[in-house]
């Protein structure tokens, strides 16, 4: 940009969604194993067509949607690693189909205490950088369109609504700035309080063009 280089950073990721950036390194030993005991060990059961350690997301929410009444514990146990595994693969690390997650997560969320402990929130920054490297080299290797994009990529838009003000969504009702603050900060930005602007594509080009400084700390209590 005119200013500079400018890029989300472990802080934004901290400030913005709230998930831990120190801790243990999120690194999962996959050795050829048989996923669906796994998958059967730790959640109760597995589908049929599981195939190199991948489920649907649409299965997790067929079979983990409503825990039962009178849920013994391990059965609780085996919804909330459902939960968060469908957690894991929709929102934190999707890939680009958006519609699987790997087993390999699961076996982070074997142990809860241990689970609470790992960089999160560095892994998910890792995982983005490298889904947007991958898919603007499948754009210079094609003549037309570039690849989808895996990653957590509403937070990328979350940062660049607080670094860039003039793009981002305004109050619902007053139609002004968003100022309230929220613990996570990206939690201030819920499509519920806000709605985009009805400002076209043209304007925001000449924006960048002509951009000269930039929101650079995460404390600030209103856009500028």
């Amino acid at each position: 940009m005119p200013v500079g280089e400018v890029t989300i950073t472990l802080e934004d990721v901290a400030t913005l969604s709230g998930l831990p950036i120190d801790g243990e390194a999120v690194i999962v030993d996959v050795p050829d194993r048989e996923w669906s005991e796994t998958c059967t060990r730790l959640l109760g059961h597995a589908p049929n067509d599981l195939s190199g350690g991948v489920v649907k997301l649409s299965w997790l929410r067929e079979h983990f949607n409503n825990l039962p009444p009178n849920a013994s514990a391990e059965i609780t146990r085996q919804f909330a690693r459902a939960y968060a595994l469908s957690l894991i693969g929709f929102m934190l690390f999707p890939d680009r189909t958006g519609a699987t997650v790997h087993l390999q997560y699961l076996l982070l969320l074997e142990n809860w205490r241990t689970a609470g402990g790992y960089a999160w929130g560095a892994a998910v920054l890792a995982y983005l950088y490298r889904e947007m490297g991958r898919s603007v080299l499948h754009l210079t290797q094609s003549s037309s369109t570039g690849g989808d994009l895996g990653g957590w990529v509403a937070l990328l838009q979350l940062w660049a609504w607080e670094r860039f003000p003039l793009i981002a969504p305004r109050h619902t009702v007053t139609d002004e700035p968003i100022t309230a603050d929220a613990s996570p900060r990206g939690a201030r930005w819920l499509p519920a309080m806000t709605r985009q602007h009805g400002d076209q594509l043209f304007s925001y080009k000449l924006f960048f063009d002509e951009l000269e400084t930039i929101v650079v700390s995460n404390n600030i209590s209103k856009p500028e």
